[in-house]
């Protein structure tokens, strides 16, 4: 996501005041770590759950690709249920 802030007054000098001493490398690294730290302030989204989620979702892909390029087979649901009836 691409975003364009206008910061002024004091929260344009907690983050100057950031970088300055080292904390953050940059202006956009300091309000992405002030966004991370609001997110566990308030359980938005726990991180967690968000590195679970990213890590499913890679795991996703590399089977699918798996599959596309012929190194993993994947049954139809005729042989699924075939092969797995107990689990109905």
């Amino acid at each position: 996501m691409l975003l364009n802030l206008n910061i002024v007054g004091l929260p344009a000098a907690v983050v100057e005041e950031l970088v300055g001493r080292g904390v953050a490398a940059n202006k956009s690294e300091a309000v992405r770590m002030m966004i991370l730290h609001y997110n566990e302030h308030f359980g938005v989204r726990p991180l967690g759950q968000y590195l679970e989620d990213e890590l499913a979702i890679e795991k996703m892909q590399a089977l699918e690709k798996q599959a596309r390029d012929g190194k993993r087979r994947t049954l139809s649901e005729k042989e699924a249920l075939a092969k797995y009836a107990h689990l109905r």
